[in-house]
């Protein structure tokens, strides 16, 4: 794996650490309520969260082979992409957007199955960026619908800023 590629992995990583901690004391009646009717729940939040990583996912797998066909070889840049996605402000924009149907959730989850579909998750994300490697994933495009077209390294890293977001979304329903 690339040195561009492991610190986004990091990132990625340091992100789903800090949201298991924020949902590590909630209960399963807190996971389903909703704090306000057009709002999601905190189980709701988390399966958005497997949904979009799993779309991600599928988007690299798709564009894996095509790249390899392609004859896209390896990355050999080491600068950092961690803070590419920054000037978006995914992380802090507290700003209601609306879901594409393709990760809006489904209520009704228990705790258990979603923490257990993030895992998997997750799991079925690394596979995916295993095989990436010896490819440029900066040469690999693909249109987010809110931020325009990304590379395969701002989509990976874009998993961990948008965890983020829900995070502190999580935090607000906790708190409330």
């Amino acid at each position: 794996m690339n040195i561009r590629l492991e610190e986004i992995v990091k990132e990625i990583e340091t992100a789903r650490s800090e949201l298991i901690q924020t949902v590590s004391d909630v209960d399963e009646a807190s996971t389903a309520a909703r704090r306000d009717p057009g709002q999601w729940s905190i189980g709701e939040i988390l399966h958005h969260l497997v949904l979009m990583e799993r779309l991600v996912t599928t988007l690299l797998e798709r564009q894996i082979p095509r790249a390899r066909d392609r004859g896209v070889g390896a990355d050999t840049k080491t600068e950092s992409l961690v803070h590419s996605l920054d000037w978006y402000s995914i992380e802090t924009v507290a700003q209601k957007l609306t879901a594409p149907q393709s990760v809006v959730p489904s209520p009704g989850l228990t705790r258990s199955e979603l923490l257990s579909q993030l895992a998997d998750s997750r799991a079925n994300l690394m596979r995916a960026i295993s095989q990436a490697d010896g490819i440029d994933l900066s040469q690999l495009q693909f249109p987010h619908p809110v931020l325009g077209r990304l590379d395969m390294y701002g989509w990976i890293l874009f998993v961990g800023k948008h965890e983020r977001r829900h995070k502190a979304q999580i935090a607000r329903v906790k708190g409330a």
